[in-house]
């Protein structure tokens, strides 16, 4: 069953079906929101970020643990890659599985600034 309401805010983790890059299969895949409250409600994609257990860059990557989310879980110590973001449509999105808290998302949105020179 997918979730597609208009209800998703920013530092939601939300759970996408994405194809592989050959586009042969599809993995299931846990991002983070990253467009605000107000575009996502008259948008029909969300920009996101995505979220793995591997670290690549340090410097453009959050750790992120069960103690930085508000609500929901995670089943390990995972990275938010700030310099892998993309816009997603809606029909990708299986379910909200947590957020972020706010001083955690700040962090996020200071690395955001790094990898585009914003700072």
């Amino acid at each position: 069953m997918r979730k597609n309401s208009s209800s998703y805010k920013e530092g939601d983790i939300i759970i996408l079906e994405l194809p592989f890059a050959d586009l042969v299969g599809k993995k299931l895949r846990p991002v983070l929101v990253l467009s605000s409250e107000v575009l996502n409600r008259v948008s029909a994609d969300l920009i996101v970020a995505k979220i793995s257990s591997s670290q690549h860059l340090p410097d453009f990557e959050v750790e992120i643990n069960p103690y930085d989310l508000e609500e929901g879980k995670l089943k390990k110590t995972s990275y938010v890659h700030c310099h892998s973001i993309f816009t997603v449509e809606r029909n990708l999105i299986l379910k909200k599985v947590g957020k972020l808290k706010f001083e955690k998302m700040v962090e996020v949105k200071d690395i955001i600034k790094k990898v585009f020179n914003l700072i």
